[in-house]
Formats: C-alpha cells, structure tokens, sequence
C-alpha cells in the first residue's frame, strides 16, 4: 500500500480505466453464441474481488469527510460512548452499519491493516455478493447461463460499483445487497418472512430502502400477509432503535432527527447544480432556490406516490426501478455514492443497455467529485476556483439527463403494460 496519496490516486486512475474498458467491452449474448462460456460463478465472483481489492489495498485514502466521519463513529463506539451525541450530525444512519465499521475497525490494529483499507472490507464482501445474487436471478429467470453470466460480470467490472465501494470508501454495497435479497426471496420465495426481513435489515442500515416496502404491500392481496409484512419490515429497525436508546439511556432526537430527515446536500445534482450556483450572481433566481429547498421532501413524496400509481401493473422490480429513477429525477439533494443504487436492479431488469450508458455518465461524475474534492484533489492542481466549483457541479448533468431519459422510456412501457392488463380485464 502507497503513503503517497497523489501516487496512489495516479494509479488508481489507470485501474479504473482498464476495468471500465472490460466493462465497455465484454460481450452481450446473442443469436445463438455464447462467447461467455468460459466464465463461471467462481471465476466472476474472483474477477469482482480482485477489481476491488487491489484498489482498496493501495490507495491510502477514502472520501476524507466520510472516512473521518467513520473514525468518528467507531472511536465513540469502541470507547462506550453513545454515537449520536458524541460524533454529532457524523452518523445520519440507524444503529445497524456503526456495529460493522466498528468490526472492522478492531480488526484494522489486530491485522495490520490501514484503518481505510479494514473500513472499506465489508463493502467489498457486499458488492461480491451482489454479484453471486445477480447470476442466481437471472438464471433462475431465464435458465440461460450465458446471461447470468454476462450481466454478473457487467456488476463485477462496474465502474461506478468500483468507485463507490474501493475508492470512496461508502458502504452502499451492504445496503443494496440487503435490499436485493428481499427483491430475490419476494421473486423467488420464502416470500414473507424472509423478505420481509432482509427489508427491515436494509431499512435499518440505511433508510432509503424504504420505498420498497410499499411495492410490496401493494401486490400483497392478502390483508394478513400485508401486515405480517409490514410489521417484520418496520419492527427489525424499531426494535433495534428501541434497544440502543435503552442500552445508552440515549435521547432519540439526535439520532432520529438526521436519519429520517438526511437528503443529500442540495446544488450537486440535476437542474440544481446549474440553478444554485447562478444564484449567487443573478439574485433574482435565489427565490427559486429557496422554493426548491422548501419544496424538496414534498417533490420525493409526490414523485413516490405518482410512481407507485404509474407502476401498479408492473412487477416488483420494475417497480422499483421505474421508482427510483423518478425519485433519482425529482431529487434536489444528493450523495454521490447514491449513483450505484441504480446499478444492480438495472442488470436485474435485464436493462443493461440503459445500464452501461447511464453507468459511463455516473462513474465520469464519480470522477470529477473524487479528483476534485475528495481523494487527492488532482483538478485542484490544475483549475482554480470558480471554474473548479462549475465543473464539479455540472458534471452531474450528463447522469441527470440519462436518468431523466430512462424514466421517460420507462414511464411510457409502464403506461402500455397497465393499457393491455386494463384491455384483457375488459375483455375478460
């Protein structure tokens, strides 16, 4: 492993280029070929490994802010302080992730290994089994091992995947692994019981994961099956809030108030990144801005609601697809570790086409924050404020664009899905 940061983010650079290539380039099944036989499960699950290791084992660096809020964390936990109180603001996540960084950070001393490298394990381990679930989906659905093969190793070679997880060192991979079981065991069974709660636990270690649960009651018939469901979904992190308020006699504001109420920092994402810094040259928009920040969790709530209705005929993963692209679209605040969340269920969907494009657009926004802000700040080196600010923030443009292009194309599918279900009932 490098000490030198500016060497270390050098050569990362070239190893994300090599990836994203095999990413760009690996093969699609078709017409009757199968140039992919050669890759089996084990092979791809070392190929995701490896992809992630090695970065992870030589850059000495993560997302600075994130990996000091993580030492934070672990420092208070390891020392029997209660997290929320001391780390303030540090930690917008339930009591579930902390207990894992605090693992990993016991192990750090015990290994040898750099605290940043021991930090980001659990992620690399949550990614490599992403990759394992998407082959054992699709070819339960298909039956075509060529396929499954393919679109595991396009998660295992994923750009934006590598980024998130090795380079900044965010622990998205856990949540979306737990939030992709409960997709699988509601496709494939235990239906119940077991989704519901691999959705709890995904609930629990980030909140997002949320918007799954009304997908599924809605295409619960069963009343009772309904409320088994919600009750195992929403217990799992209420019985664990409930447990570490009583172990560290803990007011719950602080913990609550930035859990339920995180959304991202505003002027990154979308027509905002344009919108927000114009603003502080042209005073006229700044009303604008301050409606748009006022009206934020309002345009979440209704882009949830219109997209449940639009996507009632569809299935439950293209449900949650189509619903989080619409959120993906109305959003004003935003995480840049956020852009992997679309990943997976995409290749799920079968939607790798949109999958590689949108992928190329996040992983070059992935890019521009990392090497300008957050690793070593390498465009620092060569732009000078204002200009570096307009290029980090409107690098966002071109995945906006994508997202905002694939929910239209989803949008008018969902809409001939629910016309033909409505023309065979009348018929029927």
């Amino acid at each position: 492993m490098w000490t030198d940061a500016r060497a270390a983010t050098a050569y990362g650079f070239w190893w994300l280029l090599l990836v994203t290539a095999g990413f760009l380039f690996l093969p699609r099944p078709g017409n009757g070929t199968n140039r992919l036989q050669f890759l089996s499960l084990p092979l791809i699950l070392l190929i995701a490994a490896l992809v992630r290791i090695l970065p992870a084992f030589w850059l000495p660096v993560g997302a600075g802010y994130d990996i000091e809020s993580f030492k934070l964390v672990t420092d208070a936990l390891l020392s029997g302080r209660e997290v929320y109180t001391t780390v303030l603001g540090r930690h917008p996540y339930l009591p579930f992730q902390m207990y894992i960084m605090s693992a990993m950070a016991a192990l750090a001393p015990a290994t040898g290994l750099p605290y940043v490298v021991a930090i980001k394990l659990p992620s690399i381990l949550g990614d490599i089994a992403l990759t394992a679930l998407i082959y054992r989906a699709i070819l339960k659905r298909d039956r075509r091992v060529e396929m499954a093969a393919f679109l595991a190793t396009l998660y295992a070679l994923n750009p934006v995947s590598l980024l998130v997880t090795s380079y900044h060192g965010q622990f998205e991979a856990v949540t979306l692994f737990l939030l992709a079981l409960a997709w699988y065991f509601w496709e494939f069974g235990p239906r119940i019981r077991a989704s519901a709660t691999s959705l709890g636990l995904a609930i629990l270690n980030k909140t997002w994961p949320v918007v799954f649960l009304p997908i599924a009651l809605i295409r619960l018939r069963d009343r009772r099956a309904q409320l088994a469901y919600l009750l195992l979904a929403v217990g799992i992190p209420v019985v664990a809030v409930i447990t570490y308020l009583i172990v560290f006699n803990a007011d719950p504001l602080p913990m609550l108030r930035r859990a339920l109420t995180h959304r991202g920092v505003a002027g990154y994402w979308g027509p905002g990144a344009v919108l927000f810094p114009a603003a502080d040259h042209l005073p006229v928009l700044q009303p604008l801005v301050n409606l748009l920040l006022q009206l934020k969790n309002w345009l979440l709530l209704g882009g949830l609601l219109f997209g449940l209705w639009f996507t009632r005929s569809q299935t439950a993963l293209d449900a949650l697809l189509t619903l989080l692209l619409t959120l993906f679209v109305l959003t004003v605040g935003f995480g840049i570790q956020w852009l992997v969340w679309l990943v997976p269920f995409a290749l799920l969907a079968g939607e790798d086409r949109w999958g590689k494009i949108y992928s190329l657009a996040a992983a070059f926004m992935l890019v521009i924050h990392l090497y300008g802000l957050h690793l070593y700040p390498w465009l620092g080196e060569w732009l000078t404020n204002p200009n570096l600010e307009w290029v980090i923030r409107l690098s966002a443009l071109p995945a906006w664009v994508i997202a905002l292009i694939w929910l239209i194309q989803r949008l008018r599918l969902a809409s001939a899905q629910g016309t033909t279900a409505i023309w065979a009932t009348e018929e029927g």
